[in-house]
């Protein structure tokens, strides 16, 4: 666990048993955290929404569920700084609505890696702006932030998912004029492995032989043509997951960069964090990387 994160767990603590000081602590980064999201550009004054943000935060801390400090302060934080931007929204706040549209945009761009054009994800903040605005006005929405993010999340996958079937019907059309995309994928992928590994991986994924035929022809035991073929598919993934954003390459890269997968529990707390935030990562990037 990083420093920030005991730190922030000993503030919480004795801010909860009355510490003046702590408390003190805690509201000058949750004001800090606020500034951060452009809550001063939408209206001057959020005292009193910051005192109300840290009743919410030492409320909940005792049942995280053993969430981090930090992360818990900051979920609580948006979360409730996102829902009283939905409330000046329905004021007619039209600074507040100016502020929707920038958020979405630099969370669809963090997921993709930041690798494409200004405006190309405009159709998504637009959808994601109305679901969630919908979704508030009829009422039922306790944690606006993390709605906001899973519509957009949701969203950017279906066109992901909807790009890449795009480029499947293409590389059928292309078979019949030479090696499409599918066979220079797969050279690609081979190019990355070691000699013995690209032999058993060919053999077996692409020639579908047997492991006693491969073990037959390269004069090595049964076992060692499965875990060869193991660690030629763990580079693979590696490989597979060269383009992903940057946070999730950390986690992919992470799980398979050794002799074996590594549970994504291990991988939590290898990079401080949740378990649950890894299997989620490990999800979406299974789409990206096509593995899905």
């Amino acid at each position: 666990m990083s420093a920030d994160r005991e730190q922030w767990k000993s503030v919480l603590n004795a801010a909860g048993d009355g510490d003046a000081l702590a408390l003190l602590q805690l509201t000058r980064h949750i004001g800090k955290l606020l500034e951060s999201y452009g809550a001063y550009t939408v209206r001057k004054e959020w005292a009193d929404d910051v005192q109300q943000i840290a009743s919410a935060v030492l409320e909940g801390w005792g049942e995280t569920g053993g969430q981090a400090a930090d992360s818990h302060i900051e979920s609580v934080a948006k979360n409730r700084f996102w829902g009283q931007i939905l409330d000046l929204m329905n004021q007619n706040n039209m600074k507040a609505g100016q502020l929707f549209f920038p958020t979405v945009r630099r969370l669809l761009g963090k997921w993709d890696g930041a690798r494409r054009a200004e405006g190309q994800w405009d159709d998504i903040a637009q959808e994601t702006a109305h679901q969630l605005w919908d979704s508030w006005r009829k009422g039922g929405v306790n944690r606006p932030w993390s709605l906001l993010c899973t519509i957009a999340k949701r969203r950017y996958l279906d066109k992901i998912r909807a790009e890449r079937h795009t480029e499947e019907i293409e590389d059928e059309a292309a078979e019949e004029s030479g090696d499409g995309p599918g066979e220079l994928f797969t050279e690609q992928a081979l190019a990355v492995l070691e000699e013995e590994e690209r032999q058993v991986v060919i053999q077996m994924d692409i020639e579908g032989r047997t492991r006693v035929e491969i073990a037959d022809s390269l004069g090595v035991t049964e076992g060692q043509v499965l875990s060869t073929r193991r660690a030629g598919l763990r580079r693979i993934w590696r490989w597979l997951g060269r383009d992903l954003p940057p946070s999730s390459r950390v986690v992919w890269e992470e799980m398979f960069k050794g002799a074996r997968r590594i549970p994504p529990e291990e991988v939590a707390e290898k990079l401080g964090m949740e378990t649950a935030e890894v299997i989620e990562i490990l999800e979406e990037a299974r789409v990206l990387t096509g593995l899905a």
